[in-house]
């Protein structure tokens, strides 16, 4: 701040708070694939649907940038995995969490290569019948890994593995499952989950272009280059 002189009291204004409770909180456009989703407009409609009381944990990845921009929520009632740094640890994270709270007001944010990883866990879930939520904000690759090669002109096609059915896959362990390729589907799929004790897999289709503010900040130091 001193830097770019300013203070930290010059900066708490009315303006700021306005624009941080009216802006986008990041406006960059990308041209989106027919039939997927923008992940950023899809957690803004997450943050309409799911109620402020409920807890949430973060997985790791690219993804994780994108539901950290939810508003009103309660710090204590939110769970980021970042000690350990590496993919596919959000579920056995949030399964810890849904059964400390025990009231089934747990979500869990994912990527669809981090849950891939330990997937088998639904079994864990369903045999304990936690009742547990699973966003899986699914761009068909490791995302960090797709963004960085492209940003040095290196093939991407081996962190690419397409959109797997993880609703089937859900459902084959006992539980609930979705696809989501419209906005419009999160409402009453809430509903109908908000008044049953299963959890539940939302796959939601995005589209692998939309590039997190810190991957872009990342890739413009050069910290993408192999």
């Amino acid at each position: 701040l001193r830097a770019r002189g300013k203070t930290s009291a010059s900066i708490r204004s009315a303006e700021l708070a306005r624009r941080i409770s009216d802006e986008p909180a990041d406006a960059a456009q990308f041209p989106l694939e027919p039939g997927l989703l923008d992940p950023r407009r899809a957690i803004d409609e997450l943050d309409r649907v799911i109620p402020k009381d409920y807890d949430s944990v973060s997985g790791s990845g690219h993804q994780s940038y994108f539901h950290s921009t939810m508003r009103g929520r309660r710090p204590e009632n939110n769970h980021a995995i970042r000690d350990f740094g590496a993919i596919g640890n959000g579920i056995s994270f949030a399964i810890g969490v849904a059964a400390a709270k025990n009231n089934g007001k747990v979500v869990l944010f994912e990527g669809d290569g981090s849950l891939l990883m330990h997937i088998q866990e639904l079994e864990m879930v369903q045999r304990h019948r936690l009742k547990l939520l699973i966003c899986v904000l699914n761009d068909g690759a490791y995302g960090a890994e797709i963004h960085k090669l492209r940003s040095d002109g290196i093939d991407d096609s081996g962190a690419i593995f397409g959109r797997t059915d993880l609703a089937a896959i859900a459902r084959g362990f006992g539980l609930r499952g979705a696809n989501i390729t419209e906005l419009t589907q999160f409402k009453p799929l809430f509903d109908a989950y908000a008044v049953q004790d299963v959890a539940e897999v939302w796959n939601i289709h995005v589209s692998d272009r939309v590039v997190s503010p810190h991957t872009r900040r990342g890739m413009g130091r050069g910290h993408g280059r192999m």
